[in-house]
């Protein structure tokens, strides 16, 4: 299949799944950075194809590995569909290696090893899958998850990549064109914070690791110079983790007066921790952040791993808002220990604490958290979604909520352009978009 000597054919595939959240490819454009040298890479964004039509683009022409990307858990159950339509496919080769590799697959492999997959990736992939395409694999390799008959066999932890600024730029030239305008762009993996029932720190390990403020700025310069981006979504779990990189990002950023502004999550602790850091943040047109507040029942909270009150919440929210920047509020509905009474209250809560917007999630008992109970199962429970879906329409149908939506509308810029989006799609899960 591969001229000795000649450079493998690589296709990397954001597979056929419908979800909410939605990064597109640019995980397989960092990716395929790693290993461009080495390889032939294709990127296929099959997101709205059907697993047999994306099937078909993957064998045309055949390559010797396909990786595919499992953004969640929710991908893994679309993901094990899809490997068994490459697996059925009249052009189908055997001797082409598919390894699959992101969050939902870290956390469960297993499944979809079952499916067809030859390997799954643990962590994150980059040195992984280059070893890989140069040396081949076997099972109880760093990194990776083999099936030996039946059982499923575990490799070490891959060490993880230090500095992070060993990474080149994204492949972007690689990456089918978005529908919308946002150009993705990551500045740092993990955080440092450990809550109960997150999986970053299963996936990266207690550790912060990022770019250093010259490589951001520049990658910043290139996207909106080269690639005429003039909205970054920053794709940290925690861009605010270290205060003093935040602070240098945004001094770089001022300095080159590039027009572009930037949407990021960060948690509320860090925001509040100085006093000069959301001035910062506006200055360097940070003006959409996403903010963790998960509960705000206090006992709960701190089990969690959040333990701020309701009047912190507010006080950062009226902060951002007097700056200019959309807040989005996230919330977990079913968490293990939610009393009935804070669930009843969900939205009234979030309500008073008064962010721009607001976004109600169902509790997924995330393989390996500390709060997800041994053999818990792929979905959440039923009830936990319906009660998510109510506190969403209860938020952003209340007049408190449409008030500050209309007042942000009228004051036009891009939190005006923020506020009528949710204004218009009656949700924020639209939230990468302002068109």
């Amino acid at each position: 299949m591969t001229r000795r000597g000649s450079r493998p054919q690589v296709v990397l595939v954001k597979p056929p799944e419908q979800s909410h959240f939605n990064f597109g490819t640019f995980s397989l454009a960092v990716l395929a950075a790693a290993v461009h040298d080495i390889a032939r890479v294709r990127i296929i964004d099959a997101t709205m194809l059907g697993a047999d039509e994306a099937a078909a683009l993957v064998w045309a022409p055949v390559p010797a590995f396909v990786g595919i990307t499992t953004m969640g858990l929710g991908s893994v159950p679309p993901v094990a569909d899809f490997i068994a339509a490459l697996r059925a496919h009249p052009r189908m080769n055997r001797a082409t290696r598919i390894i699959v590799g992101g969050h939902g697959a870290s956390m469960l492999p297993e499944v979809l090893l079952k499916a067809g997959a030859d390997a799954v990736v643990v962590g994150e992939g980059e040195r992984t899958f280059r070893q890989l395409i140069e040396r081949g694999f076997a099972s109880g390799d760093p990194g990776l998850v083999c099936l030996v008959g039946d059982r499923a066999v575990y490799g070490p932890p891959a060490p993880l990549i230090e500095p992070l600024d060993a990474l080149p730029l994204p492949a972007r030239d690689l990456m089918p064109q978005r529908a919308d305008s946002i150009h993705l762009m990551e500045t740092s993996r993990g955080c440092p914070h450990a809550c109960a029932f997150c999986e970053t720190v299963r996936f990266h390990g207690r550790r912060w690791r990022h770019h250093s403020p010259d490589r951001v700025a520049r990658e910043v310069r290139e996207l909106v110079t080269r690639r005429d981006a003039w909205i970054i979504h920053l794709t940290d779990d925690n861009f605010a983790a270290s205060r003093r990189r935040a602070q240098k990002i945004c001094q770089a950023l001022v300095r080159q007066e590039l027009p572009a502004c930037f949407m990021v999550s960060a948690r509320a602790d860090d925001l509040l921790a100085q006093d000069n850091l959301l001035p910062a943040l506006a200055a360097a047109r940070f003006l959409r952040i996403s903010v963790g507040v998960e509960t705000l029942d206090g006992d709960l909270a701190h089990v969690t791993g959040k333990s701020m009150s309701l009047a912190q919440y507010q006080d950062l929210f009226q902060r951002m808002r007097n700056l200019g920047i959309f807040s989005v509020a996230s919330f977990i509905i079913g968490l293990p220990g939610e009393a009935a009474e804070s669930r009843r209250r969900a939205a009234e809560l979030a309500l008073a604490a008064a962010p721009d917007s607001a976004r109600f999630l169902p509790y997924y008992p995330l393989p390996g958290t500390p709060l997800a109970p041994p053999g818990a199962g792929l979905d959440p429970d039923p009830a936990d979604v319906a009660h998510a879906e109510a506190c969403n329409h209860a938020f952003v149908t209340a007049d408190s909520a449409k008030g500050r939506l209309t007042q942000a509308a009228a004051g036009g810029g891009i939190r005006g352009l923020l506020a009528q989006g949710v204004l218009r799609r009656g949700s924020d899960y639209g939230e990468t978009s302002m068109s």
